[in-house]
C-alpha cells in the first residue's frame, strides 16, 4: 500500500509544530541521562532536538512511515536512533521497563479512539517503574476552520469526513487511568494555540497534513481535484484579522507508570 505521508515533503511544512516546540519540552524537559522514545518521530527533527537534551542518555524515535524514516535518518547519531513501529506496538519495537521518558507530538489525532487503550497499554509497558509520558495531539475544536472547509470539500467530491481523532481532555483521562497510569492534577489538559502561517505556509500544511485525512484512500485523479478546489478557497480561511493563521487545540497529556 502506497504510503500516505511524504516525508520530503512534509518536514519543510512541519514549522508550525517546532514553532511550539518550546512550550512543550517546558512542561516536563528530559533530564541528560534519560532514556527517551519518541513515539511517532515523524521526519525526526523533534527527536534531534530531543537527542541534544539528554548527552548521557539516548533517544529512540519510533515511526511506522517508510518515507518519514528515510527523512528522519539523516539525524540518526551516537544516542539516536530510527525503528520502524506503530504506536500500538511500540511494547514490540522497545523493550519492556527501557524508558524514563515517553514523548509524543502530534500522533494520537491519526488513531482511532478505539485503539487508544492498546496504545496507552504498550506505552506503559515500556516505561520503567516511575517513568512519564507526556504527549500532544489533536484535541477537541482543533482547526474547527480548516476541518469545517475541507469537510464541505471532501463532501463535494464525494470523500468521506476527515478520518482523525479529536478528543475532550476527559475522554483521554478516563483511559490513561483505565490503563493504569497515575495522572497528576492538570496532568491532562486543552491548550488553545494561535499558529502563524503566510499563504504559502497554509497550502504547505493543508496538502501535506490536513488533506491527508480526506484523500488516502482517493485515487489519484480524485485527490488532485479536491486539492485544487482546496487552494481555491484557501482564503476563506483568513481569520478577521486578514492574517492566514489558524487555531490549534492540543490535547496535552503528562502522566507516570507508578512506582
Amino acid at each position: 500500500m502506497k504510503s500516505r505521508w511524504q516525508g520530503q515533503a512534509y518536514a519543510p511544512q512541519a514549522g508550525h509544530h517546532r514553532a511550539v516546540d518550546e512550550w512543550f519540552l517546558h512542561r516536563h524537559p528530559p533530564g541528560p541521562a534519560d532514556q527517551v522514545i519518541d513515539a511517532g518521530s515523524g521526519s525526526g527533527e523533534f527527536t534531534a532536538r530531543v537527542a541534544g537534551m539528554v548527552p548521557d542518555g539516548s533517544v529512540i524515535g519510533v515511526e511506522p512511515d517508510s518515507s518519514m524514516l528515510a527523512a528522519a535518518r539523516k539525524y540518526a547519531h551516537d544516542n539516536v536512533e530510527f525503528r520502524q513501529g506503530r504506536l500500538q506496538d511500540l511494547d514490540h519495537v522497545c523493550a519492556a521497563a527501557s524508558a524514563d521518558l515517553v514523548v509524543s507530538r502530534a500522533v494520537f489525532h491519526w488513531i482511532p479512539l478505539t485503539d487508544y487503550p492498546r496504545c496507552y497499554e504498550a506505552i506503559l509497558r515500556v516505561l520503567k517503574p516511575g517513568g512519564w509520558l507526556h504527549a500532544e495531539s489533536g484535541g477537541a475544536g482543533n482547526v474547527a476552520r480548516v476541518a469545517e472547509l475541507l469537510d464541505d470539500i471532501a463532501a463535494q467530491h464525494g470523500l468521506r469526513p476527515a478520518a482523525v481523532t479529536f478528543p475532550h481532555a476527559g475522554i483521554a483521562l478516563e483511559l490513561l487511568e483505565q490503563a493504569g497510569f497515575r495522572v497528576p492534577d492538570g496532568g491532562v489538559l486543552t491548550v488553545s494555540q494561535r499558529r502563524v502561517f503566510d499563504s504559502d505556509q497554509l497550502i504547505g500544511f493543508l496538502h501535506t497534513q490536513a488533506s491527508l485525512a480526506y484523500v488516502a484512500g482517493a485515487r489519484p485523479e480524485g485527490a488532485a481535484a479536491f486539492l485544487a478546489d482546496v487552494d481555491r478557497r484557501m482564503d476563506e480561511l483568513r481569520r478577521h484579522d486578514g492574517s492566514y493563521d489558524q487555531t490549534f487545540v492540543r490535547l496535552d497529556v503528562l502522566c507516570q507508570r507508578p512506582d
